[in-house]
């Protein structure tokens, strides 16, 4: 298994066990060519390669050597050595908790579950091993459990991801009442926009549009709310500062200077051509500077390395979709979702893939998107499926929902319009056009709607 520019080989003698079990056996440490590193990360790990090699039945160093390994971007090697310093030191509840962040970051929730429950068996007062055991229970839809471990974060102190993991799982049940009681105390202490977003979805299915309105207007960013992890903290100290170089890269794209990145990270990619972080910025550098060709090897030669990594799949889906091959588009789409089924965006472009030949297939996809995040655009794409099958009363369902979730979506207040003009209610749709002439933006749809419904009516 080629990890990067690490050779990692790894052998476990008859006799050991997975975490706790007993380790009778010395196992055989992940190999590393440090010839072929930069010499910042040759001088973090050589050391802990050579403690390793001195104490092979030591925890501590293997344990050590798996953080060093994955701060300096080289998970599936990390991964082996949490593994077996899981193994010989059965103990310590660190291994299995670092080995699930890493497993479930590819997708495979069970097998973290697997891992965090051992890691709390060890220590149950790691607050922020239940927020991602409460996080991932969630994610595959084991509503009892996940509240379960949502309220035990809560009482060790995590109150503000706690009670927004609570929230969603009441407006998962239907409870938008019970969710807007939990979300309650933190509109004062923690007004993040996550927090704003679930409050205007409570309000929505209450109808209570005016305050839905209110709450998501103040949605800027609405990325998941984060929590402090000491144990993820102390991972830091091994990193290398390829790892700080790649930070920079990404800061400068995040900035919108893809030409500064490039140079940055030009040099480092020379190098280290198999990293996967590299290969993740240098694939984002080409796509945003429109060099197609090296954005596409850049992609393949990530999968050839890492088939598993289902980003890399969705980075190639988007490439694909915007080049118009649909086709490869939703062979990398279908391998990302096999990998991690929880990614909305990719059953949502599955969906307007499959919109025009495969409908049935496409509504399908987006529910399954609209499962994980009711996204007001997702409605509008469902509605605009059921409008050309033209089937008006769905289409007028979808369409409502998306301006329910989002008020000052024009478009969907249009296609309210023209789908409530097909059923003949053509009052309802000059008041939907109204509502869109309002919001103040996109005039030319509005008006070129308005046109034809009194072509529409007058027919």
């Amino acid at each position: 298994m080629a990890v990067g520019v690490f050779a990692v080989a790894v052998s476990v003698v008859p006799g050991c066990s997975r975490p706790g079990g007993e380790a009778t056996d010395v196992l055989s440490p992940v190999s590393v060519a440090l010839d072929a590193v930069d010499e910042e990360i040759r001088e973090v790990l050589a050391p802990m390669l050579e403690a390793v090699a001195e104490e092979p039945q030591d925890g501590e160093h293997r344990g050590a050597l798996g953080m060093a390994l994955e701060v300096n971007g080289l998970a599936d090697a990390a991964i082996v050595s949490y593994r077996q310093a899981g193994i010989l030191d059965p103990q310590d509840p660190r291994w299995p908790y670092y080995e699930a962040l890493l497993v479930a970051h590819n997708g495979e929730l069970d097998a973290a579950l697997e891992l965090v429950g051992h890691s709390l068996e060890l220590d149950s007062g790691h607050a922020p091993a239940w927020l991602w055991r409460g996080t991932w229970l969630l994610d595959l839809n084991r509503v009892q459990e996940a509240e379960a471990a949502f309220q035990k974060a809560l009482s060790l102190g995590e109150k503000t991801a706690a009670r927004v993991g609570i929230a969603r799982i009441m407006l998962r049940r239907g409870d938008a009442a019970a969710a807007l009681k939990a979300l309650g105390p933190l509109l004062d202490s923690e007004p993040h926009p996550y927090v704003y977003k679930l409050v205007g979805e409570a309000h929505r299915r209450l109808g209570n549009t005016e305050m839905a309105r209110l709450a998501f207007g103040n949605v800027a960013d609405a990325g998941p709310v984060g929590w402090d992890d000491s144990r993820s903290a102390a991972k830091k100290a091994y990193e290398a500062s390829l790892g700080a170089r790649i930070a920079q890269i990404r800061t400068l794209l995040a900035a919108d200077r893809p030409v500064e990145a490039l140079q940055r990270a030009e040099t480092l990619y020379l190098r280290q051509e198999d990293h996967q972080g590299l290969l993740t910025v240098m694939s984002e550098i080409y796509r945003r500077l429109g060099r197609r060709e090296q954005e596409s090897r850049t992609l393949a030669r990530a999968i050839e390395l890492y088939p598993d990594f289902y980003s890399f799949h969705l980075k190639f889906a988007e490439h694909y979709i915007a080049g118009d091959d649909g086709e490869n588009a939703l062979h990398h789409l279908d391998r990302a979702l096999e990998l991690n089924p929880n990614v909305a965006w990719a059953h949502a472009q599955r969906g307007l893939l499959l919109a025009e030949n495969r409908p049935e297939d496409a509504m399908a996809s987006f529910q399954a998107a609209l499962q994980i995040d009711a996204q007001a655009v997702v409605y509008y794409y469902a509605g605009m499926t059921e409008a050309s099958r033209r089937r008006w009363s769905e289409a007028i369902s979808y369409f409502s929902e998306a301006i329910n979730v989002d008020p000052a979506f024009v478009l969907g207040h249009v296609g309210l319009a023209r789908s409530l003009a097909e059923s003949g209610r053509f009052e309802d749709a000059r008041a939907a056009l109204d509502r869109a002439r309002a919001v103040g933006t996109h005039a030319a749809e509005v008006d070129a709607a308005a046109a034809w419904l009194e072509r529409r009516q007058g027919a």
